[in-house]
């Protein structure tokens, strides 16, 4: 028996449409084709495996609702309605189909930019990109088949066309949000900052519940220094209740970049908790710990970093700090003998505190005695 989650779906799709036959018939038709599929590609080693059983059940309902919808006869808004559904669904070979099956209820250029969507999430970008030519030779003020190529142009890494198409995207229509969003992403892939933060305020005027534009905004004001900018930003999230991961990661870098150590502290660690592999984020947080003169979490982190890297400079020097501030003696005599063999200015520039590392040792010592 073909799953639950598969006839909810087709329910939605006929409400989003129509009716295309009696819910008997149709659960019948997949049911039968589901034991055929099921029958026909056994194998013991994979037969009881989830993934594997939702393979034959996507392959039965694509079988099945191509056959079914072909017989159909759709309006434009259905047809669209149940491409975006299918699309959305990961179906992209039944939303092909019914694209194809029903090209002649669609202006030519719609027809053109659906077959590109279902071809490129197939994998077909070659074809794809046919297809949104084709979409531009029938009409040339088709916003949306110059941002699907400009889509296509960053997969193949081809920023430099990826922001032509974008730019013209944004000039048929300025006021289609995705256009200055992908726009944005380009510029600061391509590391212009100021050009990718103006798209940003772009998508802003147009809809403020973006979140990549808080991101890359804030991002690309970071990267060209200007801290009051990405503080405006980032203010501007709270206004609008954007709350976003990264947002936190940048917040954290933001406030630690402003001296705001305790706040870069909190945020940086929200984030942790959500990603605790981020090493990069984890050593911004040792540098605000370190700025805040907060010994004792710092060591934590900085035991995770000098695994990674038993030799840095920087991590070491820290950890002696930390050691002699958490009154850790031994430990920080330790620490002091690898510094020194990366360079001998360490024992000269904290000369004072090794003395006092060992006065200390001797008054443990005659207290021992």
């Amino acid at each position: 028996m073909i799953s639950n989650k598969w006839l909810n779906l087709l329910g939605f799709l006929q409400q989003q449409t129509h009716t295309f036959a009696p819910d008997a018939q149709l659960t019948d038709l997949l049911n039968s084709k589901f034991t055929f599929l099921k029958n026909q590609f056994s194998n013991v080693n994979h037969g009881n495996d989830p993934r594997y059983i939702d393979w034959i059940e996507h392959e039965t309902f694509t079988a099945v609702l191509s056959d079914v919808m072909r017989e159909q006869s759709f309006t434009e808004t259905e047809l669209c309605c149940a491409f975006d559904l299918l699309i959305s669904a990961k179906l992209f070979q039944l939303a092909l189909s019914a694209v194809m099956n029903h090209q002649q209820v669609l202006e030519k250029d719609s027809f053109e930019i659906k077959r590109g969507i279902a071809m490129q999430q197939l994998g077909e970008n070659q074809q794809a990109e046919q297809a949104f030519t084709a979409a531009i030779a029938i009409n040339p003020d088709n916003h949306m088949a110059l941002f699907h190529l400009g889509y296509i142009q960053i997969c193949s890494g081809n920023m430099e066309k990826a922001i032509g198409y974008f730019k013209e995207c944004t000039e048929k229509a300025p006021d289609f949000v995705g256009g200055y969003q992908n726009l944005a992403g380009c510029y600061y892939q391509d590391e212009a900052f100021e050009h990718a933060a103006e798209c940003c305020e772009q998508a802003h005027r147009i809809d403020q519940t973006v979140i990549s534009s808080y991101i890359t905004a804030v991002s690309s004001y970071l990267a060209l220094g200007q801290l009051e900018k990405a503080g405006d930003w980032l203010q501007r999230a709270r206004e609008h209740q954007i709350e976003n991961i990264e947002l936190c990661r940048l917040g954290g870098i933001w406030a630690h970049q402003s001296g705001k150590h305790q706040q870069a502290i909190s945020e940086l660690t929200r984030y942790l908790e959500a990603k605790p592999e981020e090493l990069d984020v984890l050593a911004i947080r040792a540098q605000a710990l370190a700025a805040d003169n907060q010994w004792q979490p710092l060591l934590a982190d900085l035991n995770v970093l000098l695994e990674l890297d038993p030799f840095d400079g920087w991590n070491l020097e820290q950890m002696f700090l930390a050691s002699y501030h958490t009154q850790q003696w031994e430990q920080a005599e330790r620490v002091m003998a690898e510094l020194s063999k990366i360079s001998a200015h360490y024992k000269v520039s904290h000369r004072r505190l090794i003395e006092d590392i060992r006065k200390q040792q001797a008054i443990l010592m005659t207290a021992a005695g």
